[in-house]
């Protein structure tokens, strides 16, 4: 992580866009936030964009703005997120959720600077810094026709990867150390510290929702601790959480990888009260792919 830093550091001094890539749950946001306070954009707005949340059709009108009856709904102007940022910067997550035809749009952006507001023919001129995030494979899409080429080699002039926590178990300790100052302070908790039986949990743990799911359950920690020290932790599912060389449970023995799959997601969107988007997040895929995965089941259901 250190290796990670010192390059972002370097990056922040510039204004090329940055690409952010590495599993759900990383940290890619907080790197994204990093960059922006070490530029000389810092004292401007940092505008954070989850592309993966656009609803259909309306992801040009949220980035680009729209004119007043530019569309069906469209009562008054919409200034977009790209003004939003003004000379600042403005951070893209899961960039490769946009359309293509949005894509197409932003390219014009990067490459030429302007946009225009959908229903308009004025040119707006883009002063922000652009940095993008993703947990796809944007070269798979590119090869299968889902992510334009030339965005892609737009996007890419400056490249960050951040590996997922079971590749960095020595980046742990310091999360943890962080995460028990930040929510001990938020919820006015007695927590300063974690025993080192736990740490060691902690650091041999499988981690599929990375940083997040870390950040979560010492939360859920410091919120039901007792004293100053941690010496219980939830870490989530367990056929999830465990460390790597864990057994399945052994009703999954008989199971085909649809069904465990299946079972495995209804049980976390159970545990997290029916809240998809927290439930997607510790089982590191988007919200987007438990939706479409949900829907996929409802069709074969109803075709059965």
């Amino acid at each position: 992580m250190h290796t990670v830093l010192a390059k972002a550091r370097r990056f922040a001094r510039s204004s090329g866009t940055v690409l952010i890539t590495g599993e759900s749950g990383t940290g890619k946001e907080l790197l994204a936030q990093y960059l922006h306070e070490h530029s000389t954009r810092s004292d401007r707005p940092c505008v954070r964009v989850n592309c993966a949340a656009f609803h259909d059709g309306l992801a040009e009108s949220e980035l680009f703005g729209h004119e007043q009856g530019a569309f069906t709904g469209a009562s008054r102007r919409h200034d977009g997120f790209l003004h939003a940022a003004g000379d600042g910067t403005l951070f893209l997550d899961e960039i490769g959720e946009l359309p293509l035809p949005t894509q197409a749009k932003l390219l014009r952006v990067l490459e030429e600077g302007e946009y225009l507001r959908v229903g308009s023919t004025d040119v707006q001129r883009v002063n922000a810094r652009i940095i993008a995030a993703t947990n796809r494979d944007l070269l798979k899409d590119v090869a299968e026709k889902r992510f334009r080429d030339d965005l892609y080699h737009r996007l890419d002039v400056l490249s960050l990867r951040l590996a997922p926590l079971r590749e960095r178990p020595e980046d742990i300790p310091v999360l943890v150390q962080h995460f028990i100052r930040q929510f001990g302070s938020e919820n006015e908790t007695p927590v300063v510290q974690i025993s080192d039986e736990i740490l060691q949990q902690l650091e041999s743990s499988h981690w599929p929702g990375n940083v997040r799911q870390l950040r979560n359950a010492i939360h859920r920690a410091c919120v039901e601790a007792e004293s100053a020290t941690i010496q219980n932790i939830d870490l989530g599912s367990s056929e999830l959480a465990g460390s790597c060389d864990k057994s399945l449970p052994a009703e999954f023995l008989t199971l085909p990888l649809d069904e465990i799959e299946r079972v495995i997601i209804l049980s976390r969107i159970k545990r997290f009260r029916g809240n998809k988007t927290e439930a997607a997040a510790e089982l590191g895929v988007t919200a987007r792919t438990l939706r479409n995965k949900m829907a996929r089941w409802q069709e074969l259901n109803k075709a059965g």
